[in-house]
């Protein structure tokens, strides 16, 4: 048998198993169609660990057995799912990937995984816990070959677990979020819901859809796109300045394009994908998941419609990072090298080939 045993860190009261490249995936996406919301298994490689503690250091016991161990009754909250290694190596990962431990399972065998907790609405009530305090909560991870089987509730103590339970079954799933997507579409492609739309001080919290005009500045554009209710919370914006300064001295042609590109780039490296509805004059635009986005084409599809991944090369060009050197380095010297031969300098950008996009 194999057994970690100690304590771990937690933020966000989340930590993670994952043995896929992908790293963790999105909390929606996680428990996305499960009964039980302790321990996300809906994406296959990852599983997203919901704790009582916010931050702080948690007891952690991990354990890989060759079959089904006996529940002990003092686990308070317990949950079964199925994992399937997508690797030689998974690792059980605090939040940011601050730390890790690798765990003896097997690439290509199918697991059953109980996630067993004590003391969850105590530690949820303290929120956080300091070095020198007592620990609040703790877990228990067991792993054993079985056959995959839907998810399920064992056992049911705490309001925290309740309330996590309750939070995963209220949420829509992929057809129905597509779906209400694909009505805003249609009620912004009318003249009546168009201007309301656009009489609107700000887009409705609730929005699924933003609908951005082809002129619009990048104030406006990320104002709208914050505002959605799928957002990525944790997508940058602190490279905004440095694409101006490349970009915004003359708002070239396909200013708007390379920009929404960027934003849809930075949401991919989170699993979201930045989706582009096929519309008219405007740009409509909703971050969904990647299971999402299958759904949103093959239904824009039925309908002689599609929809795009906004990503780099899309609809704009992507110099390399040389050609931006050299590019950079003659703008800088151009009066300089123009001096010198009594002629005028032109300076031709010359693009890489699109990358694919790798959803569609």
């Amino acid at each position: 048998m194999f057994r970690l045993d100690g304590e771990v860190g937690v933020s966000c009261s989340q930590i993670y198993v994952e043995s896929a490249p992908g790293g963790t995936p999105p909390m929606h996406e996680a428990f996305a169609g499960q009964n039980s919301g302790l321990c996300g298994a809906a994406v296959p490689g990852a599983l997203f660990l919901h704790t009582g503690l916010h931050t702080g250091d948690v007891g952690f016991t991990v354990e890989v057995r060759g079959q089904a161990p006996p529940l002990d009754p003092a686990w308070e909250d317990v949950v079964e799912v199925s994992f399937y290694p997508l690797s030689d190596q998974s690792f059980l990962v605090q939040w940011a990937g601050e730390d890790s431990w690798e765990l003896d399972l097997k690439e290509g065998l199918d697991y059953r995984v109980r996630y067993c907790a004590q003391g969850m609405d105590r530690a949820r009530e303290k929120d956080v816990r300091l070095d020198d305090e007592p620990v609040l909560d703790r877990y228990l991870l067991q792993f054993w070959p079985a056959p995959p089987e839907p998810d399920r509730i064992v056992r049911q103590t705490s309001q925290d677990a309740a309330y996590s339970h309750d939070w995963v079954r209220r949420q829509p799933d992929a057809e129905f979020r597509v779906r209400a997507i694909m009505a805003q579409r249609r009620a912004h492609l009318t003249p009546e819901g168009d201007e309301s739309f656009r009489d609107a001080e700000s887009p409705s919290p609730s929005a699924d859809m933003a609908v951005i005009s082809r002129e619009a500045d990048p104030g406006s554009v990320r104002e709208q796109l914050t505002s959605l209710s799928s957002y990525p919370a944790a997508l940058p914006w602190d490279w905004v300045a440095a694409f101006d300064t490349e970009h915004a001295p003359d708002h070239h042609i396909g200013y708007l394009q390379a920009f929404l590109e960027e934003i849809g780039e930075r949401a991919f490296a989170l699993g979201t994908v930045l989706a582009s509805l096929e519309s008219g004059p405007d740009y409509y635009l909703a971050f969904v998941t990647p299971t999402e986005f299958e759904h949103l084409s093959r239904l824009l599809t039925a309908h002689r419609m599609n929809a795009e991944s906004v990503r780099h090369g899309r609809w704009t060009p992507r110099a390399s990072p040389e050609q931006i050197a050299i590019s950079a380095w003659a703008k800088a010297n151009a009066h300089r090298l123009g001096a010198g031969q009594g002629v005028p300098i032109t300076i031709i950008e010359a693009p890489e080939a699109a990358e694919p996009d790798r959803l569609t």
